[in-house]
């Protein structure tokens, strides 16, 4: 539960309220409304979908295979790399940004160039990525309750700042559009939310896990993801209820302007003179945990589909394989968190609706197009469709217009 609670509340959670804090309030009530059912459901779907997945041909993670031919499982694992590892990018983006700041603007300390850090950073988490599954799922969970405890605590400190003006001021500012307008925000919104509470690739070494003879089935896999979003869904919206209620609309303008999570613009206010320091140190920890937990899957599948094109069948050429895998990833990170594109457009136009895709509109089409999945239909199914058509088509606005 921790495990999936760590690879969930980082990144999109830093970066949910700037993106709330400079949309306005509306977006908020949204997360509300349509946080939890478009978070737990779906991935309570997908998890039954993994724990029902037979096929066991190869020693890859559970990824719908038993519902494919031989082709549509290699495509569906390339799908799954290709949804998942821009995630990853996100959060490593994210970390080197966050370092930078805590250096140059708390610290008043030059660093390092940033094509130092985007080589030593990625260079670093990949390392404890080759130490193994087993080693990365014991790091999440060691990391996953100080980092939750922590996130509710800055949003508790932060409650003597709270001013009900911060709200009314963003919602005067927003609200002056049509009403066409607003509601093309909270549309809009939706890949972020996605993001925001996506553990999708948790969900397959859990249900990898659960599988085993004695360790619970489906049954448990099931009960674990419930309480886990039940978690997560407390977490992210208590923390950012509190930050749009402490932190004023400009500071998100600005955040989101320079590229920078809630953490790493927060302000010590009256009541919190510690949290000018300590919050930057917990974005880092979020940022980290969080590359660890999505990256974990991606590396493993990659190394999987390597090792197949390669015809690597033995222990020395599924070693090959992984180090070729893991090389491209990194090289491919590097570039991209050197060149420091935005990571709230990088979630909105492309992780948000891939991982949607992945997780809502897959799920969905198996469901209504295979006989032994026929029990899954129903207003659970739906609720997934609708998800996944309202937050890939607001991808297709984003391109179109």
């Amino acid at each position: 539960m921790l495990s999936v609670y760590a690879a969930t509340v980082g990144a999109g959670t830093l970066f949910l309220p700037v993106e709330i804090g400079t949309r306005g309030p509306m977006v908020f009530f949204m997360l509300l409304l349509l946080g939890f059912p478009l978070s737990m459901v779906p991935h309570v779907l997908v998890g039954r979908l993994f724990m029902r997945d037979g096929h066991t041909a190869d020693r890859n993670l559970p990824m719908f295979g038993a519902f494919f031919g031989p082709k549509g499982r290699e495509a569906i694992k390339i799908y799954f790399c290709v949804a998942h590892f821009p995630v990853t990018l996100v959060f490593a983006i994210s970390l080197v940004n966050a370092l930078d700041n805590l250096f140059t603007e708390r610290l008043q300390m030059t660093l390092l160039p940033r094509g130092a850090l985007a080589v030593i950073v990625p260079g670093l988490l990949f390392l404890v990525l080759s130490k193994g599954r087993d080693s990365v799922v014991r790091t999440l969970s060691a990391l996953a309750l100080p980092f939750a405890l922590t996130i509710l605590a800055i949003a508790l400190v932060q409650i003597p700042d709270w001013e009900l003006s911060n709200v009314t001021h963003a919602l005067r500012d927003t609200n002056t559009a049509p009403p066409g307008e607003t509601l093309k925000h909270l549309w809009l919104t939706l890949p972020l939310v996605t993001f925001a509470f996506c553990s999708t690739p948790m969900i397959s070494p859990l249900a990898a896990w659960y599988r085993e003879r004695g360790n619970g089935g489906e049954t448990k896999a099931v009960l674990i993801i419930r309480l886990a979003y039940v978690l997560i869904f407390f977490s992210i919206v208590f923390f950012v209820l509190s930050c749009i209620l402490a932190i004023p609309r400009d500071t998100f303008v600005m955040a989101k302007a320079q590229n920078l999570n809630v953490l790493s613009v927060m302000k010590a206010g009256d009541s919190a003179d510690l949290l000018f320091w300590i919050a930057p140190l917990i974005a880092i920890l979020g940022m980290t945990k969080s590359f660890l937990g999505v990256c974990l899957s991606v590396a493993e599948t990659c190394s999987g589909l390597v090792a197949g094109a390669l015809g690597a069948s033995d222990p020395r050429g599924e070693a090959r394989a992984k180090r070729i895998a893991y090389a491209g990833m990194f090289v491919l990170t590097a570039g991209v968190v050197y060149l420091n594109p935005n990571v709230v457009t990088l979630i909105e136009t492309v992780c948000g609706p891939l991982i949607a895709i992945f997780l809502f509109l897959i799920p969905a089409w198996l469901i209504y197009t295979r006989p032994q999945l026929r029990e899954l239909r129903g207003p659970t199914a739906i609720t997934v469709i609708l998800g996944g058509v309202l937050t890939v088509s607001a991808l297709l606005y984003g391109i179109v217009f």
